[in-house]
């Protein structure tokens, strides 16, 4: 399936300031992308821009944190659709939080005051979470007043679960676990990293470095416990039940969409819409 339907960046989506655009062009993208078995997508990248110079500044809505909140929130609903029961697919809002910045994203540790960070980096994800209701959130490479945030407990339990109500899972933005030792120098071993981020609130890693063999190793040391496993798992294997990948498909109306509709005139024709509303002086 070479051709498939591309819609404007984030950041000329925001310029439209209609979160329709946003919504439709991800309810687009999860057809698309259901057709042919995808059904979890590393987005929206709802980090705010702080510096144009910033080399994924194009991937967000851009400055403001409510505009970034209502075309997020828009996106993430498009993407995990409507049905009562099932996900179209997982939306994963990210990078959690105050990530704006490329040339030291592996070590760089903010220091910024709750009142900053509840004004202006965290309503985007409030909204995703609480009214989009998102099922996945990535965590961000960089620390925060000196902790990082892949096991940020403050971050991920605290706010995220206990403030707003969370209820999916949170994933590490990719070898996020394994720059606690090797960059931010948090702890000395993978065991200490695998046993700080899931008690912290981190119930998969993107890769297979840190929540493998040393998180294995961590439990044989009673360093993690069978509470804090099941815990992560449940969460992971709850978005895997809400996309019916253990039903046999006959209820689940995102199982039957053929990759005919990829590239099809009526999505182009969202896609030239789009295009349309986004264009500024």
């Amino acid at each position: 399936h070479g051709f498939k339907t591309i819609f404007p960046i984030p950041l000329g989506q925001a310029a439209s300031f209609n979160p329709q655009v946003a919504e439709d062009g991800a309810r687009v993208a999860a057809i698309e992308a259901s057709s042919v078995g995808i059904r979890w997508t590393f987005a929206p990248m709802i980090d705010i821009a702080r510096d144009p110079r910033w080399g994924r500044t194009p991937e967000t809505y851009g400055e403001d944190p409510f505009l970034s909140g209502v075309m997020g929130t828009a996106f993430v609903k498009g993407l995990q659709g409507e049905d009562p029961r099932y996900l179209k697919i997982v939306s994963t809002p990210k990078h959690f939080a105050a990530n704006n910045e490329e040339h030291n994203r592996f070590v760089c540790n903010p220091q910024i005051s709750e009142k900053q960070l509840r004004e202006y980096y965290f309503p985007a994800f409030e909204m995703c979470v609480k009214e989009g209701k998102a099922a996945s959130i990535m965590s961000a490479y960089n620390a925060l007043n000196d902790v990082p945030c892949t096991l940020n407990a403050w971050l991920l339990t605290k706010v995220l679960r206990e403030d707003w109500g969370f209820k999916g899972y949170v994933v590490s933005d990719c070898g996020g676990p394994s720059l606690l030792v090797n960059a931010h120098k948090y702890v000395k071993t993978k065991e200490a990293a695998a046993t700080l981020s899931i008690k912290a609130g981190l119930d998969l890693e993107c890769g297979d470095d840190v929540f493998d063999e040393p998180l294995l190793s961590a439990y044989r040391q009673y360093m993690v416990t069978n509470a804090d496993i099941d815990s992560a798992a449940y969460r992971v294997l709850r978005a895997r039940m809400q996309l019916g990948l253990f039903d046999s498909g006959e209820k689940n109306p995102y199982t039957k969409i053929s990759p005919a509709v990829i590239g099809s005139a009526k999505h182009q024709e969202v896609a030239l819409n789009a295009a349309r509303e986004c264009i500024v002086l």
